[in-house]
Formats: C-alpha cells, sequence, structure tokens
C-alpha cells in the first residue's frame, strides 16, 4: 500500500504513472491520493459533509477520467487505487492514518507545484516527510513544461517522466 499526495490534478497523476511504470509486472500496488483539507466552521457543514460528498466537490471529470485511464492500463498492478482526505496536519493523526491503513511507503512529488482548487487544502507533503513510514522522492523531469492540452490531458500524462531518488 502506499500513499501519493495530491491536488486532484491531472498534472499530479503523473508521478503514478512513472511509479507503475517502474513497478515489476508481478507487483500489485494499492494507490492512496491523499488530499488534506481543514475542516469546516459550521457547524451544519460539519454535520452534513461526509468523506465521499467532499472528494465529489474536489474532483474534476478530467481527474476522474484520467484515474480511469490509469486503471485500465495498469489493471494488472493496480490492487486498488483511491482518493482520500486528512482533515487534520498533526503528526499524531498522520501516524494513527498511515499505521490504520497500513502504509508500506509513501511517494512524494519534489519538484511539483500543488495547485488547491480549495480555500481550506493544504499540503500533506511536509507532514508525511515527518513519518515514520519509509519515504521516495520524486522528481519529474518535464514537469515545468507539462501543459496538458484541452484535448489530450489524459494522453499527456504518459509523457511526463520522473526520476526517484
Amino acid at each position: 500500500k502506499i500513499v501519493i499526495p495530491t491536488d486532484f490534478s491531472v498534472k499530479s497523476l503523473s508521478h503514478i504513472v512513472y511509479i507503475l511504470e517502474q513497478s515489476s509486472e508481478d507487483e500489485c500496488l494499492e494507490i492512496i491520493l491523499l488530499h488534506g483539507v481543514y475542516p469546516s466552521d459550521s457547524i451544519s457543514e460539519l454535520l452534513f459533509t461526509s468523506t465521499s460528498s467532499l472528494l465529489a466537490n474536489l474532483q474534476t471529470p478530467e481527474f476522474i477520467n484520467s484515474c480511469n485511464l490509469i486503471k485500465n492500463k495498469f489493471q494488472s498492478r493496480i490492487k486498488a487505487m483511491y482518493a482520500d482526505v486528512i482533515p487534520n496536519s498533526s503528526r499524531a493523526y498522520l501516524a494513527n492514518y498511515l499505521e490504520a491503513n497500513a502504509i508500506e511507503e509513501i511517494y512524494i512529488p519534489m519538484n511539483y507545484s500543488m495547485k488547491f482548487q480549495s480555500k481550506r487544502s493544504f499540503d500533506v507533503r511536509s507532514l508525511l516527510q515527518r513519518g515514520t513510514v519509509p519515504i521516495t522522492e520524486l522528481h519529474l523531469v518535464d514537469m515545468e513544461n507539462f501543459q496538458p492540452t484541452r484535448t489530450g490531458q489524459m494522453a499527456d500524462l504518459f509523457f511526463a517522466r520522473a526520476d526517484a531518488s
């Protein structure tokens, strides 16, 4: 089971493609795309907002279609791939989350600038780096020049390259 931070953009999925391309044919990964979102101050919003409704608001149709494309292309290497949110930036919460989900490795995109759609979102990368789970840093080579076109966003995922360190 691995964790990769996401901002729910198609561009952020390039790291998953790289990881899957580098994995062995017989390796089957469970991938959690992790996003941090602070909870609302509104009591009614807290009462009536679920993780699934929060994810539905954060994920764009392009992001969902790109995830499905990746799942189809690498179906023999993906046991499961899903998004999740954490509502807290404390180390104790993260430690419990990683243990409860039996996370084996964390992949952190280093030269990728997260662009959040929600003002309540926060970058989980620095939090993940303070955890006790092994970390692999990813450095995408063409990430600076990666500009998905309007008609080929999903296909562009397979052209960005990364180096792991």
